[in-house]
């Protein structure tokens, strides 16, 4: 492959059409010319199909392209494709001004190599295809994974997997404009069938909840009710507080973080009841109970907040109000959230406290749904809210006309002793205040990523785990090998957290594995795991050694992956060591690598039958 860089204006420095000429006719080419003999001759004969030419109008460079036709000759020729000479290319990249690339102005064609004085040019577009080959295997790997979600970077080492795999990962959470947050709404409204057959089916199923939970809990009782029917913490689910917190979770969610919110719950670990706030000191509890019972009533019943509001959290009365008056409140309890939803409207809340601010949010549901004459009901068009934006910390809705999206990225590394309890979610022990062991539940790092990206579903979040085949994979994973093709779909874990046992992996969490194909010590990933990965191969690749002396090295080991020295058991392309055990900024330098990294575990391969024994002296030969 040959680099060449030329002009593809006629005689005239400020004609400024070989954009168009190369979008419109994908060709390049020269004139007919009595001079200039021997570029029309280069041109015609010394260049090849393959070749990488750099456009340019003088010393700014416009386009790089790849030949993928053949020499041809015609008199056909138009305003734009003047020339008669010309061969078909395939444009690879536009010139950015942030590349800061140099080609000599001189020249209508111009051969790069290495005994041309013109060094600058030839270095400048030798780089830039490098670099544009790198985006483009780049940019191919995130259209894979974006329609796959998980893959797996392959290779031998010193290639460059975990490096590939953060770049990746950084490209995929770059701050992205997604568009104007109201305008996306009103889009989903327009489409929103409120008919489909699921959506009838979770809607049924919603009215069976809300009609059960008043059939337990009448408005005209709740001054009456007792500690067994209102305190959660004996593991049973049919008392008030484990209805207002999960029986009732698909009609908006509410989650304290602590039962002491509910200012009386059963304490397993002293097994009695455990009493906070106003009733703290009341010795009786069915004493305290009345009074919890009484604030409540008033609520409920009155609709007054005035004296509730120094007992409770705003968000339990909000969840008490709109499962009662779904009518006048709406289905988000955290005022937080109720900020973040409002501001996707640009609606000025300022001055105004939670309670009215979640009636000024139901009001614009109401507007919308008037507007649109749609059916939805206010959860379904909340779930529109909280499943296209980030309701809970708000980082994708600013001030202005665009919506900024922004992911994130971890990398974690796998073991053989690696579990499920280390990756997804395990018992952890605790010890309480009096001395006690007590266990509970956590998310580990899958788990929890999980539940980042749903909770910014316009962010990307993804996930590398490096050596992922030194894990027990089927161990790791469990029931998420399922999750891991049908995302979005929950899956029952071993383990129940938070009263809950579904995870659910979203679209916008991708993972990104990379595995040492030459690492035989570690099992296999089996055929259920492998059909829900991508595997895409990191190979060495010797054009991104710089040093001539590395890159001589580089052939020298080369010649060890042969068949003379292989063993049949081994693919080359599976345990010859990369390119980043030559990636050096001196001799020294290399001298170092060869014999502390590169000599070392060749050695390595020799002792596990990797090479034949032939090969020994050639290893100890190696040299800079």
């Amino acid at each position: 492959m040959n680099y060449w860089h030329m002009q593809l204006h006629p005689n005239d420095l400020n004609w400024s059409k070989e954009k168009e000429v190369l979008e419109k006719y994908n060709l390049i080419g020269l004139g007919d010319w009595e001079e200039q003999i021997s570029q029309q001759d280069d041109f015609e004969n010394k260049m090849k199909v393959g070749d990488i030419v750099a456009i340019k109008r003088g010393s700014q460079f416009i386009a790089l392209t790849k030949v993928i036709g053949e020499y041809e000759y015609t008199d056909e020729v138009g305003d734009l494709d003047w020339f008669q000479r010309r061969r078909k290319v395939e444009i690879l990249d536009w010139y950015k001004k942030d590349y800061n690339f140099y080609v000599s102005p001189r020249g209508t064609l111009t051969r790069c190599n290495t005994n041309n004085s013109d060094a600058q040019s030839n270095i400048s577009i030798t780089n830039w295809y490098k670099t544009s080959m790198m985006n483009y295997l780049q940019n191919k790997t995130i259209d894979l994974l974006k329609y796959k979600n998980q893959i797996i970077l392959q290779g031998p080492p010193g290639t460059g997997k975990t490096r590939q795999a953060k770049l990746i990962a950084e490209e995929l959470i770059k701050p992205k404009k997604v568009g104007n947050p109201e305008s996306i709404i009103d889009n989903l409204l327009e489409k929103f069938n409120p008919n489909e057959e699921t959506l009838k089916a979770y809607r049924e199923n919603n009215e069976r909840l809300l009609a059960k939970f008043q059939e337990l809990f009448p408005k005209g009782t709740l001054s009456q009710i007792t500690l067994e029917k209102y305190c959660t913490g004996k593991g049973d689910r049919d008392n008030f507080c484990w209805w207002i917190e999960r029986g009732l979770q698909p009609l908006g969610y509410y989650f304290p973080g602590s039962s002491r919110s509910y200012l009386i719950f059963w304490k397993k670990d002293i097994e009695e009841y455990s009493k906070h706030g106003f009733v703290k000191d009341v010795q009786d509890d069915e004493e305290a109970m009345q009074k919890v019972a009484d604030v409540i009533s008033e609520v409920v019943n009155e609709q007054k907040i005035d004296n509730a509001v120094n007992y409770f959290g705003d968000s339990f009365l909000l969840k008490l109000l709109n499962t009662y008056y779904p009518n006048e409140y709406f289905p988000i309890n955290s005022e937080r959230m109720i900020d973040n939803a409002l501001k996707i409207f640009k609606v000025n809340y300022q001055g105004l406290n939670a309670f009215e601010k979640n009636k000024k949010l139901n009001q614009i549901y109401l507007e919308k749904k008037a507007k649109f004459l749609n059916q939805i009901t206010a959860y379904e068009f909340g779930r529109l809210l909280w499943d296209n934006f980030n309701l809970k910390t708000g980082e994708d809705i600013n001030h202005s006309d665009e919506l900024i999206a922004q992911g994130e990225f971890q990398i974690i590394q796998f073991h053989p002793a690696y579990s499920y309890e280390d990756f997804v979610r395990g018992i952890i022990a605790e010890t309480t205040e009096n001395g006690n062991v007590t266990y509970k539940v956590e998310n580990k790092i899958l788990a929890e990523f999980a539940q980042k990206s749903k909770d910014n579903p316009n962010g990307n979040y993804v996930l590398i785990i490096d050596e992922i085949n030194r894990a027990n994979l089927p161990s790791v994973l469990g029931e998420l090998i399922y999750a891991l093709e049908y995302r979005n779909e929950p899956v029952t874990s071993m383990y129940e957290f938070e009263n809950e046992r579904n995870i659910i992996l979203p679209k916008n969490l991708f993972i990104i594995g990379t595995m040492n194909t030459a690492d035989r010590s570690v099992g296999h990933i089996d055929y259920a795991i492998r059909r829900r990965f991508a595997f895409v191969d990191i190979l060495p690749d010797e054009s991104v050694i710089a040093n001539e002396k590395a890159k001589q090295l580089f052939n020298d080991v080369k010649i060890l992956f042969s068949d003379e020295f292989l063993s049949p058991d081994f693919k080359p392309k599976d345990v010859m060591i990369g390119h980043s055990y030559f990636l050096t900024n001196d001799d020294n330098e290399l001298k170092t690598k060869l014999e502390f990294e590169i000599k070392p575990i060749l050695r390595e391969y020799l002792k596990d039958g990797i090479f034949f024994e032939i090969a020994s002296e050639k290893i100890e030969a190696l040299n800079v």
